[in-house]
């Protein structure tokens, strides 16, 4: 696949569905959360870090960013100022990133969701972060307790955010694809009356762990001499 195609196929996944082809690896803490609910973000990361609390960096990697790209800012979890705001997200909006995950705080989100653009981040609040401090771009940081490597894809939605490595997107986009459709039979055997529990064969979970408590009960009564 080209990189058009890949962007394609993955704009079709949910997020649930990567997450469950990665085993839940590359997903992001639950912390961060959509600013624009229904947007969704899908695109390669370019990524920045940031001393807590200051904008600095950010202005610099919106300046520096590509179309199409989702733009990853690791402000290290810090929430008592924001370190983005919805002028920035105009800027964003005007060059075609793909949108931005930020771990840390926003303000101005009023303005953010005006804009319809996809904006992650942990929080909001009124204060402004500061303006003195530089970082880093296009370096490996950590977003969402998650590791993030330029060029790695990222997908988003209300869900979440999941991160995939370069070299395993294919794979995953194959098997997100064949996890949907298997969810697309159970809900086809659902309307017919079925129920998860027999489809997931969930039965026989549940015999061996009532089997393993009349085994366990039967040694406690042979210790207790009954």
């Amino acid at each position: 696949m080209d990189e058009k195609e890949k962007i394609a196929a993955l704009s079709k996944l949910s997020t649930a569905s990567v997450a469950d082809v990665l085993n839940g690896k590359g997903v992001f803490s639950s912390s961060i959360k959509p600013i624009v609910p229904g947007k969704k973000v899908v695109g390669k990361a370019y990524t920045a870090t940031t001393p807590a609390g200051d904008m600095l960096t950010c202005y610099w990697a919106l300046n520096k960013s590509l179309e199409g790209y989702v733009l990853i800012i690791d402000g290290g979890g810090y929430t008592e100022s924001a370190i983005w705001g919805s002028l920035m997200t105009q800027e964003a909006k005007e060059k075609k990133l793909a949108g931005v995950i930020i771990d840390g705080s926003i303000r101005d989100s009023d303005g953010v969701r005006d804009a319809g653009f996809p904006v992650f981040a942990i929080t909001t609040t009124p204060r402004d972060g500061s303006i003195r401090a530089i970082g880093e771009l296009e370096v490996p940081v950590t977003c969402g307790g998650a590791t993030v490597h330029p060029g790695d894809y990222i997908i988003g939605d209300d869900d979440g955010v999941v991160v995939i490595p370069e070299r395993l997107l294919e794979k995953v986009i194959d098997g997100a694809k064949d996890a949907e459709e298997m969810e697309k039979s159970i809900q086809k055997e659902l309307k017919k009356g079925k129920s998860l529990y027999d489809l997931f064969s969930l039965d026989r979970m549940v015999l061996k762990k009532e089997r393993e408590d009349v085994t366990l009960l039967n040694e406690l009564y042979r210790d207790m001499g009954l």
